[in-house]
């Protein structure tokens, strides 16, 4: 009895199991389909390629598989293993998605862009970082694979839009960035006629004039929340090590030419530091070239910048136009920086 028992039971979980998968198979068919007709919409069809979609039964997850866009003639192919979508959601209320970059393949001149980060920082952070541009380029000859998702969640209900990016760069550094804007209701709905309104405008004004009104929805939006981090994959280690071998003038009669370079670096640091303080940037956060200084020696692993604004709107961030003004929208941002 108790065999026959278990071998009904064996059976069941087979049969459970062939109709799952079965169903697996039919809803990859069907998240295929509309992938190609994607595709041929944004007239892509032609550039991008992919080996095998699959998808979960019930429709709350697709993976695409060996997914290869070509950028151009004279430009190398962008290559992602696997292109995970999940937490699909959409309607006239709300439009949420996240989607799940992993295996990302480019040539390495893509990543040549990470030398100006200082420069688009800002001035304060570009010349507090003046002199230091190994941090920035590490010498790491060849890029593994990198990941990125993003996560984005409108919803007229509650008149939010929130989004999260995150990038994972192996043995450089790992970045996440996420916010959130309070009113805005009715975005959902205005991105959604968005769409069906560019695809039916006869020409350039009538786009632009289309953009400039979903600009102004975005000006009311008020800043809810918002956090930056960083964390060092071992960038910083390798910096170190390449500005204190080729930046330090050694003495062949001062002893350790280890002990030289470390003196040097050193001191490197602390006139950074120094600079740094003198800025505005230092004089707004607290503790941020103290923090600052921990990360280039090694000593932090990396930072997290937070912002918990006193109603704050986006539009504000562009009436900036004296020291005095900056100052005031700094504390008005209540910024706390930490270290990981």
């Amino acid at each position: 009895m108790n065999k026959r028992l278990v071998a009904v039971a064996g059976g069941a979980v087979v049969l459970l199991l062939a109709g799952y998968w079965g169903l697996s198979v039919q809803s990859g068919k069907q998240a295929e389909k509309r992938l190609e007709d994607w595709a041929y919409d944004v007239e892509l069809d032609d550039k991008l390629h992919w080996q095998s979609v699959s998808s979960s039964p019930f429709g709350g997850r697709v993976s695409i598989h060996g997914i290869e866009l070509e950028t151009g003639s004279n430009q190398p192919a962008v290559r992602v293993a696997e292109l995970i979508i999940s937490d699909l959601l959409e309607n006239d209320e709300r439009s949420r998605i996240r989607l799940q970059f992993k295996g990302i393949e480019v040539d390495d001149s893509a990543y040549a862009g990470l030398r100006g980060i200082g420069a688009l920082a800002g001035g304060d952070v570009r010349r507090a970082m003046h002199g230091f541009e190994p941090a920035l380029n590490s010498g790491l000859l060849t890029l593994k694979p990198s990941d990125l998702e993003l996560f984005v969640d409108i919803d007229d209900g509650a008149g939010t839009l929130e989004s999260e990016l995150s990038l994972n760069l192996p043995e450089l550094f790992e970045t996440r960035i996420s916010y959130q804007l309070n009113n805005q209701r009715g975005l959902n709905k205005q991105l959604s006629r968005l769409q069906d309104d560019l695809a039916d405008a006869d020409n350039l004004y009538q786009v632009l004039g289309l953009f400039e009104a979903a600009g102004q929805a975005l000006q009311r939006a008020e800043i809810d929340r918002v956090t930056v981090a960083f964390k060092d994959l071992g960038m910083t280690k390798r910096s170190i090590a390449l500005q204190q071998r080729y930046n330090t003038p050694l003495d062949p009669t001062a002893g350790s030419a280890d002990e030289q370079r470390e003196r040097h670096f050193e001191r490197h640091v602390k006139e950074m530091v120094k600079n740094c303080e003198g800025e505005e940037l230092g004089r707004s956060l607290e503790d941020a070239c103290e923090l600052m200084g921990d990360l280039l020696r090694g000593d932090a692993k990396g930072l997290e910048l937070s912002l918990r604004p006193d109603k704050v709107r986006l539009f504000d961030l562009s009436k900036v136009n004296s020291e005095r003004s900056a100052k005031r929208l700094v504390e008005r941002l209540n910024p706390k920086l930490s270290s990981l």
